[in-house]
């Protein structure tokens, strides 16, 4: 008996070593997360080895309960998302393909992401489901006393508005906006948001003074930007109004607390083995 408890102590002792030689970091449930991983998030996101560290666990915790729930996607359904980003973007699917895998992200890389993002989407409509409450009037209202700064809209917007027809020249531009750029245009321009689609719209609102909106596609295969650099004419809608965009930031709220909470509580239970630091 002792000699098999040996024989078992000195294979742990090995499988550690090889674990420790071929970089693995951390153990969550038995899923390895290697130093490479560690580094390549800290490289890619800017952050911390310690946010990253933690960004990683969360996802180990993450493909646990995806595979605890057992939700599994249909080719078929990566294939009607991708049409629907490609919609999106006001690009057929052959383009917006082309778009996406030009940096040397392979198309099955770019439909697994695609796969995880939509299992992560299921899993949280599955956590939410028997645990999240509608707001009541009462709490909309209070709400809305409490933040009411956020409720005030603009008639207008002034702008920079950026365009070209490259999307790798209108990145270059909106990470050093003061520079020319060759490929892009700039025409400063005061846009009244009566003019836009509801949808464009809350592009402008939601968007801080002194940052670029999302880069939208033109009806010219281009692409363009916008820099918002002043709200004209805010005021405060009123409550009537303000109602399903209150909902809405509450149950987001509401939405983020419950997930926290969920995963908190795996992680406490979790077995979560460091290697090396």
């Amino acid at each position: 008996m002792k000699a098999i408890l040996c024989v078992l102590c000195i294979l742990s002792i090995v499988s550690l070593q090889a674990e420790i030689i071929a970089g693995v970091a951390i153990r969550v449930n038995g899923h390895a997360i290697t130093l490479h991983e560690i580094a390549a998030l800290q490289d890619k996101m800017h952050i911390s080895k310690d946010a990253a560290i933690d960004l990683l666990i969360n996802e180990r915790l993450k493909d646990d309960e995806i595979e605890r729930f057992k939700i599994s996607i249909e080719e078929l359904k990566i294939d009607e998302e991708i049409a629907l980003l490609a919609a999106n973007a006001n690009l057929s699917k052959d383009e917006f393909l082309r778009k996406v895998t030009r940096n040397g992200l392979s198309l099955q890389e770019y439909r697994t992401q695609i796969k995880k993002q939509l299992q992560t989407k299921e899993l949280m409509q599955r956590i939410l489901a028997s645990n999240i409450s509608i707001s009541s009037e009462d709490e909309m209202l209070s709400y809305y006393t409490k933040h009411k700064k956020e409720f005030l809209m603009p008639s207008s917007v002034r702008v920079v508005r950026y365009m070209a027809q490259s999307d790798e020249s209108l990145q270059k531009a909106i990470a050093a906006p003061k520079q020319n750029i060759q490929g892009v245009e700039k025409i400063s321009e005061t846009i009244a948001l009566s003019s836009l689609t509801p949808q464009i719209a809350q592009i402008f609102i939601h968007t801080p003074n002194n940052e670029f909106t999302p880069v939208l596609t033109t009806g010219g295969n281009g692409f363009v930007s916008f820099f918002i650099k002043e709200r004209l004419g805010e005021k405060a809608i009123s409550f009537e109004e303000a109602k399903p965009l209150i909902n809405q930031k509450i149950m987001a709220h509401k939405e983020q607390s419950i997930i926290t909470e969920h995963f908190n509580k795996i992680r406490s239970s979790a077995n979560i083995v460091t290697l090396r630091e």
